[in-house]
């Protein structure tokens, strides 16, 4: 019977490194002004804890971003299982592209279909978890 190897340092590792990816994602040197172009806000707004503000909202992100990193890290676990011929470079990346394709990028079209928002956001944020995932599934591969 399978028994999960979860290494449980190397998930919060990797949920510290997503989420620090997130502060440069979404700073000036990187996406900020097309994130808040694609938003529709300007930073002052953005500040603003009744249009939604940083505070509590980064707490409730690290939780979600340890979740994803939690779930990341069984569906790796298992590819190593099932595709024990594959290098751990090759399954960790793998596993992360999956999820990021089947699960996060397909919610995503429902903000841009269903929610309005533009494709400029799609792409910044889209681009935020593929790279954050990418980087959790190096993460997690090297403490095999």
């Amino acid at each position: 019977m399978y028994e999960p190897t979860i290494n449980y340092f190397a998930v919060i590792v990797a949920t510290f490194a997503h989420y620090l990816l997130g502060g440069l994602w979404y700073s000036p040197a990187l996406f900020l002004n097309q994130w808040l172009d694609g938003m529709g806000i300007t930073k002052e707004e953005a500040k603003d804890k009744s249009v939604g503000g940083y505070g509590i909202g980064l707490l409730y992100q690290f939780l979600g971003t340890l979740v994803l990193v939690f779930v990341t890290a069984h569906m790796v676990d298992i590819m190593k299982v099932v595709y024990h011929d594959l290098s751990n470079l090759t399954v960790g990346f793998t596993s992360s592209f999956w999820l990021w394709l089947g699960y996060i990028f397909t919610f995503g079209i429902t903000g841009v279909v269903f929610e309005k928002h533009s494709w400029k956001l799609f792409g910044v944020n889209m681009g935020y978890q593929f790279t954050g995932l990418m980087i959790v599934g190096l993460i997690l591969v090297v403490w095999v």
